[in-house]
């Protein structure tokens, strides 16, 4: 069998989606969340955690039509080959967009924590080269490594979590509805876009082994990532209780330096820290892998290899583009947010909704006829 013709098993998709959550929040979501609502963060995430469950379900019934389809296929079922390219641009510029978002704030902060006197083309070098070798590999190794990080990775978030729960307090909490009602559930809303791994629920389907399974995947993986966010916002409210946006380094960090794990184990950050690196290897192997397929679906290029080492050398130049910290701090918190949030909520879902009603049209057609 072709290993990127390799069909997952439930356990794996679920394991897929957590990978790219977790990542999220080593990159300082969470915070961006508190920053905006304060004390209300708690509030919030579990206001946005219902929208975004709510949305997930209505996805689900509207792809249950097309069983074995991505939003490529769909786009092409409404609008035809030039609107399935069309689209996949879109997809291509976007996955680029978040991929280069994360390899650049992580590089970043493994700069200023461990490698101040280190070029940081050589730390992004490092990682695309590891997320290039995988790709070359195939599907089925990406996978089964995102499978192998996982269990570690959700480790150093409990961890992080229980590690500070000692220092819990409900005064960090108050007002529960943060600055005020309006910011909370109005201008709070856009939070919708923490839960970022919706992008990936268009693309999954070809890729299970059963796509009957995706509602009970995409339900279980959502809980799973959505549980770790609010953990991870409870831990930021409990141990930095005031939030300026002005952090410069990784909130996700600070927790992990904070705790002490008995008298022989006081520093667990640096093992954290090489568990987050193989979490970022492994988001950027599955994002190269989802652009080398729109790729590859908007071409007749049928060899993914020769796909992938074009891919890795545009993100190594997009990697390399001069950013100072303001430019890439606006790039994640503001505009960031605003492109999840049109390209998934918005423009992918109305594609749906129109290809449920051409659906419709055409079985009505054919039942009259």
């Amino acid at each position: 069998m072709d290993n990127n013709s390799y069909k997952i098993q439930n356990y794996e998709a679920v394991c897929l989606i957590v990978i790219i959550m977790i990542n999220k929040l080593i990159l300082n979501i969470p915070y961006h969340i508190s920053s905006l609502v304060g004390t209300g963060s708690g509030v919030n995430v579990i206001y946005v955690g219902i929208i975004d469950l709510i949305f997930v379900l209505i996805l689900n019934k509207l792809l249950k039509k097309f069983q074995n389809s991505d939003i490529l296929d769909i786009s092409e079922y409404l609008g035809g080959k030039t609107f399935k390219l069309v689209i996949g641009i879109f997809f291509i510029i976007f996955f680029f967009f978040v991929s280069f978002i994360t390899l650049i704030d992580f590089c970043k902060m493994l700069q200023i924590i461990y490698f101040n006197n280190f070029s940081i083309i050589y730390i992004t070098l490092f990682f695309i080269i590891a997320a290039g070798v995988i790709n070359l590999i195939g599907f089925k190794s990406i996978i089964r490594t995102a499978c192998l990080i996982v269990p570690f990775a959700l480790i150093s978030i409990l961890v992080s979590f229980f590690g500070g729960f000692e220092k819990f307090s409900f005064e960090n909490f108050v007002p529960f509805f943060g600055y005020n009602y309006r910011t909370t559930f109005i201008t709070g809303s856009i939070n919708i876009y923490s839960m970022y791994i919706i992008a990936y629920f268009y693309f999954l389907t070809p890729l299970l082994k059963d796509s009957i399974n995706l509602k009970k995947i995409t339900i279980i993986s959502y809980s799973i990532c959505w549980i770790l966010l609010f953990l991870t916002i409870i831990s930021i409210l409990t141990l930095f209780p005031i939030t300026n946006g002005t952090q410069s380094i990784n909130t996700l960090y600070l927790l992990s330096r904070k705790i002490e794990v008995g008298t022989y184990i006081q520093r667990v950050d640096t093992l954290f820290i090489l568990v987050w690196i193989m979490c970022i290897f492994s988001y950027l192997s599955i994002t190269i892998f989802f652009i080398n397929r729109i790729i590859r679906k908007m071409t007749n290029i049928l060899d993914e290899k020769i796909i992938t080492f074009s891919t890795c050398s545009i993100l190594f130049g997009i990697g390399l583009l001069p950013l100072n910290v303001s430019a890439i701090t606006f790039l994640e918190r503001d505009l960031y947010k605003y492109i999840v949030i049109g390209i998934v909520f918005i423009l992918s879902f109305l594609i749906v909704v129109f290809a449920n009603m051409k659906f419709r049209v055409k079985k009505g057609i054919k039942h009259t006829i």
